[in-house]
């Protein structure tokens, strides 16, 4: 009778130390926002990424000045950047989820989130700061 006693009383402690340890892991809410975002973006990429591709084989015969002067167009040039943004915020998403997947010390996990972010931040103002600068007036 004591054997039964004694675990209930070790399942008891351990059903209260599990969601102990589990709720300091945080709400299973926040990865939600992240999931819309990477779900929407990817469906944002469809039909740019078809766009972006027929107008690349499009101008694949033509010379320099052509393809400038159909980017410095309103319309190519704001398809061609939301295809730069939605691209590397898909990637950065992408990314951070195998990154908690697999590093597991909160100093690497920082490290390479600070890494990736900066990465993104300048990969996306680099190709629409290009295409600005053809847009705006070469």
């Amino acid at each position: 009778m004591t054997k039964a006693t004694s675990l209930s009383d070790a399942t008891a402690l351990r059903d209260e130390v599990v969601p102990r340890r589990v709720r300091q892991f945080g709400s299973a809410r926040d990865g939600l926002r992240e999931w819309r975002l990477q779900r929407l973006t990817a469906i944002a990429l469809i039909p740019l990424g078809l766009y972006f591709a027929a107008s690349i084989l499009s101008l694949a015969t033509s010379d320099r000045k052509t393809a400038a002067d159909w980017l410095s167009s309103p319309v190519p040039a704001l398809l061609v950047i939301l295809v730069v943004l939605a691209g590397i915020t898909h990637a950065l998403i992408g990314v951070r989820s195998v990154v908690l997947d697999y590093v597991h010390t909160r100093v690497r996990l920082l490290a390479a989130e600070l890494l990736f972010r900066a990465a993104a931040v300048i990969l996306a103002s680099a190709g629409a700061l290009a295409v600005l600068k053809l847009f705006l007036g070469r």
